[in-house]
């Protein structure tokens, strides 16, 4: 079990010599044979463990004709007899002798780890020392001399280990450019998964890296989960390379996330990453597949060609059918998009995320089965239209796309997406507050929206159907305030809908809701009154 130790290259040459005559020695040979044999057979000095197993006195060269100095059982008593009458005390004994005398000592010991589980003192000395002798010995491979040519077999092997030292010590740093030297030789041999595994946990460390600025570890991670995804497609698993794609897009929100007031929620996105985002949506499902490809906001689908004739129709048929080929149809794939949806709710960016949720949902209902995922991505669109102010788009697509569905008739996110609708096409406020309240008869789909983020959104709906930006109006302000200290003048108010009466301001109105009380009444030119005000309503 020692040689098989880890650790055990850390002993010098006398203590290994030693420990490899311990561990082979004969059981009766050597100098101390026949005397451990005379013991044992007359029940002596040696006990029941001399001849099973030579003891430190028998292997060490020198030690005389077996009469040694005896084990510490037998110098209790007088004589053999009281020996051979406790056999198991002897051999205990002689198995803790040799316990003792196996398990290594001073330089030989287990190096020392911090409460990290890292090397420290001596023992990260010598493991930085080895990691510099593998990177010398990669370099070195990778030279190419008169009589010999690169050799990147060799030098990957040399790579792993060495940021395999670099790990246990702690080097993020170091660790980091080895693997992704490691990687790159793979890459030359054609090893294509191994080569996007240490591209991968390189961009782990460098997100983890706090030793740089942002602005770099931003860059670095866009660029290395980039070369993985390239690795993952030359070994055709679409369904990775896609995930390393839409890590590489967050990776440009690195020392953005705390910009903005609300922690990111009322910000707009960088449009760099917004851009890459879209487009790793796009890798996922092509736009020619989604129903909300209309609402990308940037960059152009690689599926559109400017010069094609749009009145071709077999060219649309051939397009059709390769973008169905390319969509990635890996389990769980939609998880990754709805990400990448939940991500552009929190910073504000609706139109992109129900471009997000458009293409979620084609993954979902490729298969052709209906799930309660399929339901929840329904009602994600339902809410993400109802936030932009599209009631009738999100009407129409519940009616004609949703309802299609006969196992989302019969769910519980169908009835809060009908009662959404339904609140903000007759603009009834206290109908909103009933369909998104957590007591209601909607707390379990609410609860089960995937992510807190769009839960927020749902409490920022308007009955005029835009949803606020920033955080979600608490129920003691705002219109919600206005709304119960004032319920005998909503009844009394004139037909012209009011922010304290509709817990929204309308489109004259320039006040929000949470100031409609405080706020100056605006101007009244050019503003519709009375009975021309419903009329128009009504229209």
């Amino acid at each position: 079990s020692n040689l098989l130790d880890p650790h055990f290259s850390l002993v010098d040459d006398d203590q290994l010599q030693r420990r490899r005559q311990y561990q082979y020695a004969p059981p009766g040979g050597g100098g101390g044979g026949a005397g451990a044999s005379s013991a044992s057979s007359s029940g002596g000095r040696g006990g029941a463990g001399a001849g099973a197993r030579p003891s430190k006195a028998a292997a060490r060269p020198g030690s005389g004709s077996g009469t040694g100095r005896p084990a510490a059982s037998t110098r209790t008593g007088g004589g053999g007899g009281q020996a051979s009458s406790r056999p198991t005390s002897s051999a205990s004994s002689a198995r803790t002798a040799s316990s003792t005398n196996s398990r290594p000592t001073g330089s030989s010991s287990r190096p020392s780890r911090t409460s990290a589980g890292l090397l420290s003192g001596a023992a990260r000395a010598a493991k930085m020392k080895e990691a510099e002798d593998y990177r010398a010995k990669a370099k070195k491979a990778m030279t190419r001399g008169v009589f010999s040519s690169p050799d990147p077999i060799a030098a990957s092997n040399y790579y792993k280990r060495a940021a395999d030292a670099y790990k246990a010590c702690g080097e993020n740093r170091l660790e980091r450019l080895h693997r992704i030297a490691n990687a790159d030789c793979q890459m030359t041999l054609d090893a294509y998964a191994t080569a996007a595994t240490e591209y991968m946990r390189a961009a782990e460390l460098a997100e983890e890296s706090t030793d740089e600025s942002p602005d770099r570890r931003s860059k670095e991670v866009n660029k290395i989960y980039n070369d993985a995804a390239e690795a993952w497609r030359q070994q055709n698993e679409f369904g990775r390379a896609g995930e390393c794609t839409m890590k590489a897009a967050f990776g440009l929100l690195i020392g953005k996330e705390e910009e903005g007031d609300g922690g990111g929620k009322t910000m707009n996105m960088d449009r760099n990453a917004l851009k890459s985002i879209e487009e790793a949506i796009e890798a996922h499902v092509p736009d020619l597949l989604n129903r909300y490809a209309s609402f990308r906001q940037l960059g152009t689908s690689d599926y559109f060609d400017p010069n094609a004739d749009p009145n071709d129709q077999a060219a649309r048929r051939d397009a059709m059918e390769m973008a169905k080929n390319n969509m990635i149809k890996k389990s769980y794939a939609h998880e990754t998009v709805n990400k990448a949806c939940f991500k552009l709710v929190r910073y504000g960016e609706y139109p992109s995320a129900l471009y997000a949720a458009g293409a979620a949902t084609t993954l979902i209902g490729a298969d052709g089965f209906a799930t309660i995922s399929l339901s929840r991505a329904f009602v994600t669109e339902t809410i993400l239209s109802l936030s932009l102010g599209d009631v009738v788009g999100a009407d129409r697509n519940f009616l004609e796309t949703h309802l299609q569905k006969d196992s989302y008739l019969k769910s519980r996110e169908c009835k809060l997406a009908e009662d959404l609708i339904r609140a903000v096409k007759d603009m009834d406020g206290d109908a909103l507050e009933e369909a998104r309240s957590a007591s209601g008869s909607n707390s379990a789909a609410l609860a089960n929206l995937g992510d807190s983020s769009l839960r927020g959104l749902v409490k920022n709906l308007r009955v005029s159907g835009r949803a606020a930006r920033g955080p979600a109006p608490s129920s003691t302000s705002g219109a919600a305030r206005t709304t119960a200290s004032r319920p005998q003048q909503q009844k009394k108010a004139p037909p012209r809908p009011t922010a304290s009466a509709t817990g929204a301001a309308t489109a004259p109105v320039t006040a929000t809701a949470g100031t409609a009380a405080t706020a100056p009444a605006p101007p009244k030119r050019n503003m519709l009154e009375g009975a021309e005000l419903q009329t128009s309503l009504d229209a």
